[in-house]
């Protein structure tokens, strides 16, 4: 099959969404599939264009899939307007290359989301296209829901237009998934049909990692350069940190948790808000 994957984040980035398009991106291209991604230039989590990349149009090949990137503007303190923009520059500098994948003819169009803006933009791939063409939604976040519970967006006016809008284009793929049971009831409540929505967990197998007992516990490394003893058990947050994330709620659960020496907290990430 030829499969196009559309999404803001893709490898050299080792944290986030990025990680996980590469490897499934990979991934497909190993089992024989044509697989082409159109993406941006690295920069997250540090919120800034990587050194080995240049903020521009560039063509690559990784690991069998062919990269087209695509320039975006990059803020350097995301906020809630400022991440509009950036999200909005994508879609809009990656338009063109999008659209130019017509004479490519793909089977399937996997937008990734973040960033919704994208999605019109593959929706009208696939109308260029004709009838070829599946369309397929893969939500990693609810970026709008986000931006209003977090107040990184007010007002009641503004967010009833957002989620009109919203609805009207996730009811217009044929296929919208995403990584998590809650996330997919929370498709289906935004009015996307059951029959059409796939739950496609990105975690980890806990069958491979999972809480290390008895000598292998001591031996730990990482527990050894931290000074935890191996009664005490750590409570970890590993991810990016950036506001939408509403990593003040940890603090708060810290100091509610304080007179519990046994719990050590963790937090591992880069981001804006660290």
């Amino acid at each position: 099959m030829k499969i196009l994957l559309y999404g803001l984040n893709y490898s050299p980035e080792s944290v986030g969404i990025g990680k996980y398009s590469a490897e499934f991106a990979s991934w497909l291209a190993a089992r024989g599939h044509q697989v082409r991604v159109i993406t941006a230039p690295p920069y997250f989590p540090q919120w800034r264009v990587a050194a080995s990349h240049r903020n521009a149009y560039a063509s690559e090949r990784l690991e069998g899939v062919q990269l087209q990137r695509c320039p975006l503007w990059v803020p350097r303190r995301p906020g809630g307007v400022t991440r509009l923009l950036h999200l909005a520059s994508f879609a809009l500098t990656s338009l063109v290359p999008l659209l130019a994948q017509c004479g490519w003819s793909p089977d399937v169009v996997i937008t990734v989301a973040p960033a919704f803006f994208c999605a019109p933009g593959a929706l009208l791939l696939c109308r260029i296209c004709g009838q070829r063409p599946i369309s397929w939604l893969h939500i990693q976040d609810f970026e709008l829901d986000a931006a209003f519970e977090l107040g990184l967006l007010r007002g009641r006016l503004l967010r009833s237009l957002a989620e009109t809008w919203e609805r009207r284009i996730l009811c217009r793929f044929a296929m919208a998934s995403s990584i998590s049971q809650a996330m997919v009831q929370r498709l289906q409540h935004k009015g996307v049909p059951p029959e059409r929505t796939r739950l496609l967990p990105n975690w980890v197998d806990l069958e491979a990692i999972r809480p290390q007992l008895g000598q292998a516990r001591s031996a730990n490394r990482y527990r050894q350069e931290l000074d935890i003893s191996p009664g005490q058990i750590v409570l970890m947050y590993s991810g990016s940190m950036i506001k939408k994330q509403g990593l003040e709620m940890l603090t708060d659960v810290i100091h509610r948790l304080r007179d519990h020496p046994q719990l050590v907290w963790l937090l591992a990430g880069e981001g804006p808000s660290k």
